[in-house]
């Protein structure tokens, strides 16, 4: 069964890479003239991929994704130090790239790293425990949650408020490796960072491994209205209906009691 589903998932994930609807549309059209299918509806397929690609190169869908996957989070970067006692930071890696055989944290990461630095350093000035759980393995040589950390001990938190998850390769993954170390700690208070796009989801899947985070979006994209489809638009909304789908399949699978 879950293997079935994941593969249907993977199929719909097809559909969130760019312009695949364009190819798509080019192989049913070919499809339809081999067999002689009628003309206009070769045309109607055509003038209908033309419609949703300059849709989306607009930035009209993204704009709509944009507020369903964010909207919720734009004021959880306040401060709520003074709330809770002895909390865990959790942050999500947000991946690594590879420039003439040195490896980086993705630009996303720095936001990620900023708000949970914030927030950890409003505990430590009023002389308040935390921690910092970094979640991440990526696919690089050296670890997400290797790299975060040594920018982390940069900025001066010590190794002891350190905690490495460095084994997840994913947003499942980082939950659930995540909620095995916090549930030995039993911290009173959780915060998860992560950009706005991907919070909820991350969101859903931390509570699917009995945790109840209190997020701190680090990041928000959007895209730009405008009279002529472009890239970024285009990426952007691309990036937001992945996210998408994969909330649709963590509620699946939650459904059926697959997140395990």
């Amino acid at each position: 069964m879950k293997f079935l589903l994941d593969f249907l998932f993977r199929v719909f994930q097809l559909f969130t890479e760019p312009y695949f609807l364009v190819f798509l549309a080019i192989v049913i059209i070919a499809v339809l003239k081999r067999k002689n299918k009628s003309k206009n509806l070769r045309i109607g397929i055509f003038i209908l991929t033309v419609v949703m690609v300059i849709f989306i190169g607009n930035g009209f869908l993204g704009k709509m994704i944009s507020g369903y996957l964010q909207k919720a989070y734009l004021n959880t970067s306040e401060m709520k130090s003074t709330a809770v006692q002895n909390p865990v930071i959790v942050v999500l890696g947000g991946g690594i790239v590879e420039i003439n055989n040195t490896e980086k944290l993705h630009t996303m990461s720095y936001s990620r790293m900023v708000t949970a630095y914030q927030l950890y350093h409003e505990y430590r000035k009023n002389n308040q425990s935390c921690k910092i759980l970094i979640s991440g393995k990526g696919r690089g040589h050296r670890s997400e949650a290797e790299l975060f950390s040594e920018d982390f001990k940069r900025m001066g938190v010590p190794d002891a408020d350190i905690i490495k998850e460095d084994q997840s390769m994913n947003t499942y993954q980082n939950a659930k490796f995540s909620s095995q170390i916090l549930k030995t700690m039993a911290p009173s208070s959780l915060f998860l960072v992560t950009s706005g796009f991907h919070m909820k989801r991350s969101v859903a899947l931390f509570k699917t491994f009995g945790l109840k985070p209190v997020p701190q979006a680090s990041d928000f994209i959007d895209t730009e209205i405008t009279w002529f489809p472009n890239s970024y638009n285009a990426a952007f909304t691309f990036v937001m209906l992945k996210e998408v789908v994969g909330i649709w399949q963590v509620q699946v699978y939650n459904s059926l009691g697959m997140n395990k």
